[in-house]
């Protein structure tokens, strides 16, 4: 390319496609590719909400650890009697600065990875980080489980087993669903406010001074007017507050049209989210033993809103993945019949009710994100890479165009797609092209780029980029 068209970027790649330059743009691409301004809300709210709820996360997480660590005695220093505990809080206040970062590294954005690898921090791929997630649920169910010993003293192995039992299954199960939807923004988010939930009542069950309060309900946990209860009401309302905020985010990729969403489907689904969550605003704004008819009121809604969630699945759009078809009548049937041998038979407390149906609807919830928001045919922006990282990929691509274009003429190279003849004439050009096409597949010409250098699903989002820093 030389004369009057020297020095211009091509259209054109010969990966194949076109190279969309107002990507390239700040105010296009800081806006995930899309000039909506309501995009750009959500992201700075789910942004926002994600760094209040790990610090919320980390403060929780400080109180447990100060529970089991402090000896719960007195001592003497220098004649004046101090209590020991005091002793104990820098440790837990560095044990919930660990699970804190560790929190951050597991919930953070492409965007933020490489804000991170700026400042010399190590960086870790997608199994490091799910696995992050892993581990920190499978303490809360094991430290659950610790505060509720004497619940688990009639079964066969004591709470011991079921602690291995709740804690394994549970961190394995989340540690496949952060590495398979870790990248949507929206799942990062909410999977903070189900924890924030989980370690706001682990921090009520470590001091409370209710005695067996799981032969109640858990709403006891709320009445003691302490610390204890504060715990447990700030996260209740913090934790549907966030979900009620989250409903656009978490039903974003019913949008596209490969779900048949029905009229008026898509509303009535953000609705039912906004309705849980603003119930569970009132449950922790009511405290049982306060207005109880409105307690149950709030408790008995937002049951309703979930149940019609699950019924209707495929009432609000026609083309809803199979799982989660499926899922939401098991759900639907399992709170049923929760319900049935609770208040019917006797088998268990209100305590094991509420949290079977509170359980099911965060897990559905999640459910709905990773499998509409990660469907293989999803072009939601949200399960693309984020802005930061398409548009150094568009720079980078346009610049080293531009420089070769301003050398002039050069040699032209095979197109990467060999005649069939040439393809077929051996088996080492078969393997190669093989090898090719799944590495691209349908992917786009800045995802495309990605791939070069070895890089592995498992490596960050910007291993392999040139120009970038070695880590």
């Amino acid at each position: 390319m030389s004369g009057d068209r020297a020095g211009l970027v091509p259209a054109t790649s010969k990966l194949g496609g076109f190279v969309r330059q107002r990507a390239a743009a700040p105010g296009i691409a800081d806006c995930g590719g899309h000039g909506r301004p309501e995009v750009v809300l959500e992201r700075r709210f789910r942004s926002f909400v994600r760094r209040v709820y790990v610090l919320l996360i980390a403060i929780a997480v400080s109180i447990v650890l100060f529970r089991i660590f402090a000896p719960q005695r007195g001592m003497l220093l220098h004649g004046t009697p101090l209590t020991a505990d005091v002793l104990w809080l820098l440790p837990a206040a560095a044990g919930g600065a660990a699970a804190g970062a560790a929190i951050v590294v597991a919930s953070a954005s492409r965007a933020a990875l490489e804000g991170m690898a700026r400042v010399g921090l190590p960086g870790l791929g997608a199994g490091a980080r799910a696995l992050s997630n892993g581990l920190t649920w499978a303490a809360i169910a094991l430290l659950g489980v610790h505060f509720t010993a004497n619940a688990f003293a009639v079964l066969p192995g004591g709470h011991s087993l079921v602690g291995a039992i709740l804690g394994g299954s549970l961190g394995f199960g989340t540690y496949r669903l952060h590495r398979h939807a870790i990248e949507h923004d929206a799942y990062r988010t909410f999977n903070l406010v189900a924890m924030l939930l989980a370690t706001g009542i682990l921090a009520s069950m470590s001091m409370t001074p209710t005695g067996e309060w799981w032969t109640l309900n858990f709403s006891t946990l709320g009445t003691s007017d302490d610390v204890a209860a504060a715990c447990f009401n700030v996260a209740i309302i913090v934790s549907g507050a966030g979900m009620a905020g989250l409903a656009r985010s978490l039903t974003r990729a019913l949008t596209g049209g490969r779900f048949s969403t029905r009229r008026g489907g898509l509303r009535t689904m953000k609705a039912l989210i906004i309705i849980i969550g603003v119930c569970l605003i009132g449950l922790g704004f009511v405290p049982i033993d306060g207005a109880m008819a409105l307690h149950n009121a709030f408790a008995a809604a937002a049951a309703g809103a979930f149940a019609l969630l699950c019924l209707g699945v495929q009432v609000w759009a026609r083309q809803m993945p199979r799982l989660l078809v499926l899922f939401s009548y098991v759900a639907f049937s399992l709170e049923v019949v929760a319900m049935i041998a609770y208040d019917r038979l006797g088998f268990f407390s209100l305590t094991v009710f509420e949290i079977v149906a509170f359980t099911l609807v965060f897990v559905w919830l999640i459910a709905l994100v990773a499998t509409t928001a990660m469907h293989p045919q999803s072009q939601s922006a949200e399960a693309l890479p984020d802005a930061s990282v398409r548009r150094h990929l568009a720079v980078d691509s346009f610049a080293r165009r531009a420089t070769t274009a301003a050398a002039g003429p050069v040699s032209h190279t095979p197109d990467r797609r060999a005649p069939r003849s040439i393809r077929s004439s051996t088996g080492v050009m078969n393997a190669r092209v093989r090898r090719r096409s799944r590495r691209t597949g349908s992917l786009s010409h800045e995802q495309r780029s990605m791939w070069r250098a070895g890089v592995s699903s498992d490596d960050p989002p910007d291993h392999g980029i040139s120009g970038r820093p070695p880590r």
